[in-house]
């Protein structure tokens, strides 16, 4: 009976060990890693940020968000798509920073938690950037929008994580 007990015991404090490990290692993973997708100028409104005002394309973007809030973003190729635009279509049409915003809640009641400082955005929409979000104790259905910065203000998302 001693010797069962024994490597019980020394079977539980392996697992145990292994736990701890794996949590210890899970603190830094991605919350997610995702692309990004443009604004199509349909109306969305998502977490209480409204859409676009005019329809948007995109190359390419990527985010991954990590647990401890370190996010870090890569876009290219965020620019109108919009022939209405004029002369402007093709290009970021005067928006030369964007933020991320990161909106939790699923359905119902989702909305913004953490929002980052300004990025630059060149004219092609280009913009790369890591930073720190401050991130909540549980968000249900995460979401990272990327938003335009207009005359000195944060207005509508231009590009938001999803399929």
């Amino acid at each position: 009976m001693t010797v069962r007990i024994r490597h019980a015991a020394r079977v539980l404090a392996v697992g145990a060990a292994l736990c701890t490990l794996s949590a210890g290692a899970r603190a830094d993973d991605d919350v997610f890693e995702g692309k990004l997708r443009p604004c199509l100028s349909d109306g969305t409104a998502i977490g209480g940020v409204n859409a676009c005002g005019k329809r948007w394309k995109l190359e390419s973007g990527e985010v991954d968000l990590d647990r401890d809030g370190d996010i870090e973003v890569e876009i290219k190729g965020l620019v109108l798509d919009d022939a209405t635009t004029g002369e402007f279509n093709g290009t970021a049409d005067g928006v030369t920073q964007v933020v991320v915003s990161l909106v939790c809640g699923g359905t119902g009641k989702a909305m913004v938690v953490a929002e980052s400082e300004r990025f630059a955005l060149t004219r092609d929409g280009t913009a790369s950037f890591e930073t720190k979000l401050r991130m909540p104790a549980a968000c249900i259905a995460p979401v990272v929008l990327v938003r335009e910065v207009w005359e000195n203000k944060v207005g509508g998302w231009l590009a938001v994580t999803g399929f």
